[in-house]
């Protein structure tokens, strides 16, 4: 899932020219590498991962935007009508996509609980709450999956914290708590 992905042409002008501290597309590349690396298995999470950075993107106002934003805008919007040709969007796309942050969510949950917790745990944790933020475009996440994407930010950062001090992740929870054990519960793989 997360391994390197071959370059798309929706994010080669944010590769090639984000030398820039101030460049405000960088805001949108934890979507296009998401998108990326999913293009082949996941299209359709993949679409809807650029199609957040597209939102995201036309919201930044216009007087802060550069060639490179306004670049990358117009690939994104080219790819965008590319991949939309080829793809079934319909109605119950928001599902697939819960269903599959739930399962990536899941499965960091699952290796960290074990205390097998490594960089790769962390980064999963990471992308996992990058698509609970892309589900947004479908409206406010539900409380229990707004809990998710927090926690799995959060632990995310304390795996990378833990390991950058050299010392092992400590499992779960802050403290250890069990009661968030509901979190790793996702509904039935239906929707993926």
């Amino acid at each position: 899932l997360l391994g390197k992905s071959e370059s798309s042409s929706s994010s080669l002008p944010l590769k090639v020219t984000m030398a820039s501290e101030n460049e405000p597309a960088k805001l949108l590349l934890p979507y296009l590498q998401r998108a990326d690396e999913l293009q082949k298995h996941e299209s359709l999470v993949a679409y809807y991962c650029r199609l957040y950075a597209m939102e995201r993107g036309l919201k930044i106002p216009q007087s802060e935007r550069t060639k490179t934003t306004n670049s990358l805008l117009i690939s994104l919007m080219n790819q965008l009508e590319k991949d939309k040709k080829s793809l079934k969007l319909g109605p119950d796309d928001n599902l697939h996509l819960e269903g599959f942050a739930l399962n990536v969510f899941a499965k960091a949950d699952k290796q960290d609980r074990a205390g097998r917790a490594d960089l790769g745990t962390a980064k999963t944790f990471y992308a996992a709450s990058i698509f609970f933020e892309i589900l947004n475009q479908f409206g406010e996440l539900e409380p229990d999956l707004e809990q998710k994407q927090k926690y799995a930010v959060w632990k995310a950062a304390d795996i990378r914290k833990a390991l950058k001090e050299g010392r092992k992740p400590e499992p779960g929870p802050p403290g250890g708590d069990k009661d968030l054990s509901i979190l790793s519960s996702a509904p039935s793989s239906e929707y993926v």
